[in-house]
């Protein structure tokens, strides 16, 4: 052998895991093998794309040209080698861990940047033993990557009518689709939390609900909606297409009376036989951009006319005193009986209707009258309607108060004709 890397456990994930696998890939061609005691699977299956992994045997001699160790020397008196080499991964003194370079046989040191190298070296010095480390970078190749597919997903997916039998459905015929081809999703689906519908693939997300998805919908590669035909309109559909975004649905009746085209929607049988062949269109159709015209509503010849007073209902507040103990779920808080606090109106009433408080008193705002009076304006021509923005300070605090002074334009003076002496009179 030429070349030996030990690595006592490589883990499902880590960066010391990424730089094996790093240099396994561009010096594929050289000559090098690398021995553990524990390994993840899936890490062991893309190393040995490239070069020899074997499983340690404690006892068994290793002849080679150079040995590589990483973090631990366990292996170090069962090589032979010309060569011993410690690689320096971390800031040991930050990680809190004591390197073994005391071992006689190591000879050369190696830091992954210039950081990693001086510290080895101070640390080398605090242990009475100097050591030369040489800085070399790990190595790093970046392949050309198809981009990463995002779904995203908003119904209760419990719901039988909200299609989740279909979502596990599309959920296989996608990571079939990726384990053939390599190519990637994450599907996020905001749902009712503890499922029945278990889910296992590593590509789909659960998130908690929440009452404003449309950031995510705007992002998303294609929305999906799978459910059965008691949709009349669909929310998620309608939003998703309205950001330009396409759609992957079952055959809803609704869709033929609104403006989408084949461009902006694939679609899932209701018994899912087309499910394959949905996969591959999620991630190789050519969606063209498009404009989709959101459906007009006519709520406005509905309601009833007349002004709300509800925004000045959202200005009062009540100081209030609580009469039972009870759990605020709006403020996210315990109240005692006696506590006194502030709430809003909306939240007021609600909680006198449950006879759980009394109010103490209407918290109500200060108003404050200027008086505009001698106010000198230099002006060059005849102005109306000027405002003036002056800051005010109360209490420590600036307020903002409008000054609106009406003037007319001015009317202009008559000529006086200019009196002459006797003497200019010609």
């Amino acid at each position: 052998m030429k070349n030996i890397f030990y690595f006592r456990v490589i883990s499902r994930i880590g960066g010391t895991e990424q730089f094996l696998y790093e240099i396994a890939k561009k010096y594929k061609d050289w000559d090098i093998t690398i021995f553990y005691d524990v390994a993840d699977a899936n890490q062991l299956k893309r190393l040995r794309q490239f070069v020899r992994c074997k499983q340690r045997t404690k006892g068994e001699k290793v002849v080679c040209d150079k040995a590589f160790f990483n973090f631990n020397t366990d292996m170090i008196d069962d090589v032979e080698a010309k060569e011993y080499y410690f690689i320096s991964h971390a800031n040991y003194e930050e990680l809190g861990y004591t390197p073994p370079i005391k071992n006689e046989k190591l000879t050369n040191y190696i830091g992954v940047s210039k950081f990693s190298t001086n510290k080895l070296d101070e640390f080398g010095k605090k242990i009475g033993k100097e050591i030369k480390t040489t800085p070399c970078y790990n190595p790093l190749t970046l392949e050309a990557k198809e981009k990463v597919v995002h779904l995203v997903s908003a119904c209760r997916l419990d719901d039988k009518v909200k299609g989740g039998e279909r979502t596990l459905k599309l959920i296989d015929a996608l990571d079939k689709y990726c384990d053939k081809t390599g190519r990637h999703y994450i599907w996020m689906i905001f749902t009712n939390p503890n499922l029945k519908v278990k889910i296992t693939s590593p590509n789909v997300v659960i998130m908690k609900p929440r009452v404003d998805v449309r950031p995510y919908i705007a992002e998303a590669d294609y929305v999906l909606q799978l459910s059965n035909d008691m949709e009349t309109y669909c929310y998620t559909m309608n939003e998703a297409l309205g950001y330009g975004v396409p759609v992957v649905t079952t055959p809803l009746s609704v869709v033929k009376e609104l403006p989408i085209d084949d461009n902006m929607r694939i679609e899932l049988n209701w018994d899912c036989s087309n499910a394959d062949d949905v996969a591959k269109q999620i991630f190789e159709k050519k969606v063209k951009p498009f404009k989709y015209e959101i459906p007009k509503d006519n709520w406005v010849d509905i309601l009833e006319k007349g002004e709300s007073t509800y925004k000045e209902e959202l200005k009062m507040k009540f100081k209030v005193k609580a009469l039972i103990n009870f759990n605020d779920l709006e403020e996210n808080t315990h109240r005692n009986s006696g506590d006194v606090f502030e709430c809003s109106k909306t939240r007021c009433d609600y909680l006198l209707e449950h006879k759980a408080i009394e109010i103490v008193e209407e918290i109500k705002e200060d108003k404050i009258e200027v008086k505009a009076d001698n106010i000198k304006l230099d002006v060059k021509e005849n102005v109306e309607n000027i405002t003036i923005k002056p800051n005010i300070i109360l209490d420590g605090k600036e307020i903002a108060k409008h000054i609106k002074i009406e003037m007319s334009e001015e009317k202009p003076k008559k000529a006086t004709k200019k009196k002459t002496s006797k003497k200019e009179v010609k």
